[in-house]
């Protein structure tokens, strides 16, 4: 057995639709923390893809006259196309229609909680939201509608089910949280599952053929259909090729799962009770990031206020909506969105701070010949400039934070830039030595900060390696497991040699 890898996942997406920009934005977190866990000496296995069984996929495909599988793959490309764009650097990708991969290990993972008297049927009367393809009681409607798809009719539901004992596996489940033993993200989500499993009740593991035909055959019984949870769910353990083989070893427990506020019940109730009954092991940590939303409410198709990602990554470029979507959005709530807020960050945070500070350091550092970068100074600004920040910020995987830490050392590096004028300087024989310190200086404060926005910044990363140019920048790659000792050692060095093409990393765009 190989060497135990980090595995980091996303919830996979439901393909009824063409992505919007609150799909890129968890696959753009999920990105940023696995260039991130790369950096710091870890072999990563990142795994996405889609779940394409469920009412939602049929009803649409039916509407467009579509065979359901044309529509999957249609609809399935279009996510592919804009990570790809996104230069996302996912290892695995999960189709849950997948009959040769997939199918068999969720039937396996059925079998083993079926063989633990796990699964029952049962008689069910109840509400159901084919939006959000679950189960709804009273409480969770207002005006009788979901509140996340309130503009979709709530669906009575009489018939019998396959059932899974989540009541049995509850309490153990909340000790493992309560313990940090499986560590949920931020504290306020943790709080919400441990008062939701309190009460947590049996859950639905199957519907009859009549009321959902498109979907995995439970086995020994035909006439039903295994339900979203223990066919969608059951990607993180399938994608890794479970039911087929042992390679699914090297990538337990799971390190990180990646998932929406709004499905978090069901990766941190459902999910580890289904693990617990199957004696895997569970996930170390889960995060549940929030919405992205627009004027305060949140995007997504059924609000009829979802944004084409495509349409800002060809205007902007893919590291802007990035930079964007990271910094707007907090570990423990939503972030609104705009195309106008996109169009300033771009002009005033991109291009106005962080690649002017790139521009003008290197137009400099050609036109006064500087052909190294060395460490000159010790302001006090420049003492939390400390690669281990990397490390701190993967304890919380806060990027807002992040982000904003590596944005006050731009500014602050632009003040002294200003501060010190090197041109004037140069040009004066009695402070030309200054002058010299300054670039030199600033050349290696350019470094670093570029080291430390690697991950996020990939596109910028690479131009600017090519703009200063040191074997020192040249050994880094995001895009592969190099070691966190490259990656030290290279924000260390105080004193390199340098081979500067100056050039404009991006031009300004007028809204």
């Amino acid at each position: 057995m190989s060497q135990k890898k980090f595995y980091i996942t996303t919830a996979i997406a439901y393909p009824n639709w063409k992505p919007h920009m609150g799909h890129a934005l968890e696959i753009i977190i999920a990105d940023a923390l696995a260039r991130m866990h790369r950096m710091t000496w870890k072999e990563v296995e990142f795994q996405t893809g889609t779940d394409e069984h469920g009412i939602k996929n049929r009803r649409t495909a039916q509407k467009e006259w579509k065979n359901i599988l044309d529509f999957l793959d249609e609809n399935v490309l279009a996510f592919q196309d804009m990570y790809s764009k996104l230069n996302i650097s996912y290892n695995t990708f999960v189709r849950t229609s997948d009959q040769k991969k997939h199918y068999p290990g969720v039937q396996k993972i059925r079998q083993k909680m079926a063989d633990k008297w796990d699964i029952y049927k049962q008689a069910y009367s109840g509400f159901y939201c084919a939006g959000c393809e679950s189960f709804k009681t009273e409480k969770d409607l207002v005006n009788e509608k979901c509140i996340d798809h309130p503009n979709q009719e709530i669906e009575k539901i009489e018939e019998e089910n396959y059932f899974f004992k989540l009541s049995k596996y509850k309490d153990q489940v909340i000790d493992l949280i309560k313990k940090d033993k499986y560590k949920i993200f931020p504290e306020i989500r943790k709080n919400e599952m441990l008062a939701f499993l309190e009460n947590a009740r049996d859950i639905s593991f199957s519907r009859p053929k009549s009321s959902l035909p498109w979907g995995i055959p439970v086995p020994k019984d035909e006439e039903h259909i295994m339900y979203v949870w223990c066919d969608a769910l059951s990607n993180y353990l399938t994608g890794q090729w479970y039911g087929l083989n042992e390679n699914w070893k090297n990538t337990r427990p799971a390190d990180l799962h990646i998932v929406w506020k709004d499905i978090q019940r069901f990766h941190a109730a459902f999910w580890p009770a289904m693990l617990l009954s199957t004696d895997i092991d569970l996930p170390k940590e889960l995060l549940a990031h929030g919405f992205l939303t627009v004027n305060g409410n949140k995007m997504g198709k059924s609000t009829g206020n979802a944004i084409n990602p495509m349409e800002a990554i060809e205007k902007y470029g893919r590291d802007p909506l990035v930079f964007n979507l990271l910094y707007d959005v907090a570990s423990d709530g939503d972030g609104d969105f705009s195309m106008n807020r996109l169009n300033s960050v771009y002009n005033s945070m991109l291009i106005g701070s962080w690649w002017n500070l790139v521009n003008r350091v290197s137009k400099l550092s050609e036109k006064f010949w500087i052909t190294k970068g060395k460490l000159w100074n010790n302001e006090n600004w420049f003492k939390d400039f400390n690669i281990n920040t990397i490390s701190d910020f993967l304890k919380n995987h806060d990027t807002k934070w992040y982000l904003e830490k590596r944005y006050h050392l731009v500014q602050k590096s632009n003040e002294y830039i200003t501060k010190e004028e090197p041109w004037i300087k140069y040009k004066n024989e009695n402070t030309k030595i200054e002058a010299i310190e300054c670039l030199e200086f600033l050349l290696y404060v350019v470094k670093n900060l570029s080291i430390l926005s690697a991950p996020i910044l990939v596109d910028s990363f690479e131009k600017i390696k090519n703009i200063i140019w040191t074997n020192i920048l040249d050994w880094l790659s995001t895009e592969t497991n190099t070691s966190f000792e490259i990656w030290e050692n290279a924000f260390n060095v105080t004193e390199f040699n340098v081979n500067i093409h100056s050039e404009i990393i991006y031009s300004r765009i007028e809204e």
